[in-house]
């Protein structure tokens, strides 16, 4: 144990303050190999040990119990706050807005950026003339960012009416999973959407 450790622990037992006059003794004993250890028992044969008296730490009294408050009169004459207590939406889950290298957009309810390797032609990189250049490929990422509230909404709705759209012309064996969307996205719009 480093020696500003036993200064930084001598410091905290001074700031607690004197108890009735109690003392501490504290020990630091070394081995052969040289670990430190600090103890309230005198170190083992063989150890080095030097022993430092200090005042006892107390724990501070227990505060008492806060009275309980008894809960406000309601003013029978002054009708609630609109939308008191109950049809308050919840925030609708996170949309994220992507865009990729060209300018194109695209939303997603998932945060992903499509880190991906482009080939150097697609963008705009002259590669004639140069076979290595033309088999190679950047990394790119898109930038997304979380839309607020209002924009999540926005993009929910467009998503319940493509989806109301995709399930009345659904092939049969996709028919029971664009009902499962529309449900999940309807109940999105109506909970946290105006």
């Amino acid at each position: 144990m480093r020696p500003w450790v036993i200064a930084s622990l001598a410091s905290l037992l001074a700031l607690v303050g004197p108890v009735a006059g109690e003392d501490l003794t504290v020990y630091r004993c070394q081995d052969a190999g040289g670990r430190i250890t600090l103890q309230d028992e005198p170190c083992p044969a063989g150890q080095q040990q030097s022993a430092r008296s200090m005042v006892r730490p107390r724990d501070p009294s227990p505060r008492a119990p806060e009275p309980e408050r008894a809960p406000e009169p309601v003013d029978a004459a002054q009708p609630p706050p609109e939308d008191f207590g109950q049809g308050l939406p919840f925030p609708p889950p996170p949309v994220f807005q992507c865009t990729d290298f060209d300018g194109s957009q695209r939303f997603s309810e998932d945060y992903d950026p499509n880190t991906r390797c482009v080939p150097l032609p697609v963008l705009g990189y002259d590669v004639r003339g140069s076979s290595a250049a033309a088999g190679t490929c950047r990394w790119v990422t898109e930038s997304c960012v979380r839309l607020d509230d209002d924009g999540a909404c926005e993009q929910f709705k467009r998503k319940l009416k493509q989806a109301r759209s995709d399930a009345l012309h659904a092939f049969s064996d996709t028919a029971a999973y664009r009902k499962s969307e529309v449900l999940r996205l309807d109940a999105i719009v109506s909970e946290s959407c105006r």
